[in-house]
């Protein structure tokens, strides 16, 4: 998906469905932007821009570790998405700001001290391209740290639905080129780092976060419905003309042997956590 298709994707109904399940997928990717922040190591004073930031829930922790002590920026393509956040920072009573606009090509009006992001920056047409134009919007120095997903097999919460759904489809889809871009897009840990050095950036680490994750949802049923409703298998079987509550149905019966004490369901996630310096 180009740059462009993926701006009119973000602000179709895919938009606004992600604002209405904003809270619970928040939730569930909090480990995560825990897993950013402490790499990124953010000082009082900085000028932080959150690439990709959705929501702003990345944005607004920052600003929560710091006591405000931050200047920050939340940057992302969806209207809708950028509406929830400059609500929910009204809400926090913090002077986050936020913009829209393509991260590729996006120039800062004053020198940045660090960029984060959680799953922002894989849908790049060109990565090496877009990463060389955020490190020229940092200062000296600068750095970048974001989490970003490893491959479908290694993480069970993406994989499962859309083995739910292969039975009720004409034929399986064709996968991505690899490396095209996407959720999976930095599956491939020395494409990431080559990308980066490409780019100008010194220092690369990438370092594994693996461990479960929980669906939002209270029990097996809930679960399901929210995988099928807000993950790509929507897509997929819509396109198919498919049954979906027959795949959320198959889906409920595979995740019974994952469901947690409390009736919740959690399932293996598998993401690098990315940094890097600025010349």
């Amino acid at each position: 998906m180009s740059n462009a298709d993926q701006i009119e994707y973000w602000n179709g109904p895919v938009g606004e469905k992600w604002v209405r399940q904003a809270d619970r997928l928040d939730a569930m990717l909090e480990p995560f932007a825990e897993a950013v922040l402490d790499a990124a190591a953010l000082d009082d004073g900085d000028h932080v821009f959150d690439v990709g930031c959705g929501a702003g829930a990345l944005t607004l922790k920052a600003m929560d570790r710091l006591e405000g002590k931050l200047n920050a920026t939340g940057l992302d393509v969806s209207r809708p998405l950028l509406s929830l956040a400059r609500q929910r920072a009204l809400e926090h009573g913090v002077s986050a700001s936020f913009e829209e606009g393509d991260a590729s090509v996006y120039r800062s009006e004053r020198p940045v001290d660090a960029l984060i992001s959680r799953f922002g920056v894989m849908f790049f047409d060109d990565p090496a391209a877009a990463f060389a134009n955020l490190r020229s919007n940092l200062r000296p120095e600068g750095r970048v740290t974001f989490a970003c997903w490893q491959s479908l097999r290694e993480n069970d919460w993406a994989r499962a639905p859309l083995e739910a759904a292969l039975p009720f489809l004409s034929e399986p889809p064709a996968p991505p080129p690899p490396g095209a871009p996407g959720p999976f897009a930095f599956s491939d840990k020395d494409r990431v780092v080559s990308i980066l050095k490409e780019a100008g950036w010194q220092d690369v680490s990438v370092e594994p976060w693996l461990g479960p994750m929980t669906m939002p949802g209270k029990n097996v049923i809930e679960a399901a419905g929210f995988m099928v409703e807000l993950g790509p298998v929507a897509r997929l079987v819509s396109e198919a003309g498919a049954d979906l509550s027959r795949v959320e149905e198959a889906l409920s019966e595979g995740l019974t042997a994952h469901v947690n004490e409390d009736g919740s369901v959690s399932l293996s996630a598998a993401a690098w956590i990315v940094s890097a310096r600025a010349a």
